[in-house]
């Protein structure tokens, strides 16, 4: 049920080795949630991880270490790879030490490695996913930590919370896959304070991969038709960005994401933040719900 919180989710209990203890009680996900089933776990963590990590070759470490699937060392290890080499941005433009007694909603899928950071510095964190047995993860990463947060299982144009009780919403690459993303921006800006920020990350339409195709076409001729990327159902420039987050002020927008192996030849000698900024893969906007926006109705002249 939407909007539903704590004590729903807490019955995904402790992991021992590949077979979760509880589930029977584990919810079968929704068609077309891009979940598969409890018997699938095994092959799913190896995607999960990959994807977490922000590099679809990241290998999970091995079980021999003791980092079973959704144990702590796991989570631990997923997190280093993820605010490594190719993620070193993220503590800097997410923000992760910029907020300590504040309220953050964090939004989108994923295992909450981002969130925790938050909670991690003293936010009082709230998480909500679309995806339940996602959340249910991301209720497990915070636990074997020692940190507490809210889990809400709810739709994100669908908030279940006040107006104006939210200081920071961190939406974490979800936006793209959202029926309704005006729906979703328009309960972020109704559940902040006024003076809140929003921190998206999005996926770029203009890319490495964009620009990879429009220099080289005959690469997409001679692929094969399952080759490529995934296919995403929204990439935003810039300006849509800026655009779709219109009710907000003081956009600002940064390109970042990107390995120098993914780039042409010829352009190899350029500085790594240099290409980031051309051809990176996703976009991180920072704003903010305006101040104005606490009085209830226009002044008259």
């Amino acid at each position: 049920m939407d909007g539903m919180d704590g004590p729903y989710l807490g019955k995904l209990r402790v992991w021992e080795g590949w077979v979760p203890t509880a589930v029977q009680e584990l919810p079968l996900p929704a068609q077309g949630s891009g979940l598969p089933g409890p018997q699938q776990w095994v092959h799913y963590a190896d995607q999960l991880y990959a994807r977490e990590a922000l590099n679809p070759a990241a290998a999970p470490p091995p079980t021999d270490e003791g980092a079973e699937p959704y144990t702590l060392q796991w989570f631990l290890h997923l997190e280093n790879q993820r605010h490594g080499r190719q993620g070193r941005w993220i503590p800097r433009l997410l923000e992760f030490a910029k907020h300590p007694g504040e309220t953050l909603l964090g939004l989108g899928n994923g295992l909450g490695t981002d969130w925790l950071q938050y909670a991690r510095h003293g936010a009082a964190v709230i998480a909500c996913s679309p995806a339940a047995e996602q959340l249910a993860l991301i209720r497990r990463n915070f636990e074997l930590r020692g940190l507490t947060g809210r889990f809400l299982h709810a739709r994100l144009d669908s908030l279940p919370l006040e107006n104006a009780t939210i200081d920071v919403v961190c939406l974490s690459s979800l936006l793209h896959e959202a029926g309704d993303p005006h729906a979703v921006v328009d309960e972020i800006y109704r559940v902040l304070k006024p003076g809140g920020k929003v921190l998206a990350v999005t996926p770029a339409r203009y890319d490495v991969d964009y620009w990879n195709s429009w220099c080289f076409p005959w690469r997409h001729w001679l692929a094969s038709p399952t080759a490529g990327r995934p296919v995403q159902l929204m990439r935003f420039s810039r300006r849509e960005l800026r655009r779709l987050f219109g009710r907000f002020i003081e956009h600002r927008i940064h390109k970042r994401h990107l390995r120098r192996a993914e780039t042409p030849h010829f352009c190899r000698f350029v500085p790594l933040s240099v290409l980031e900024r051309l051809m990176g893969h996703v976009l991180v906007l920072k704003a903010f719900k305006p101040l104005s926006s606490a009085i209830g109705t226009p002044l008259a002249a």
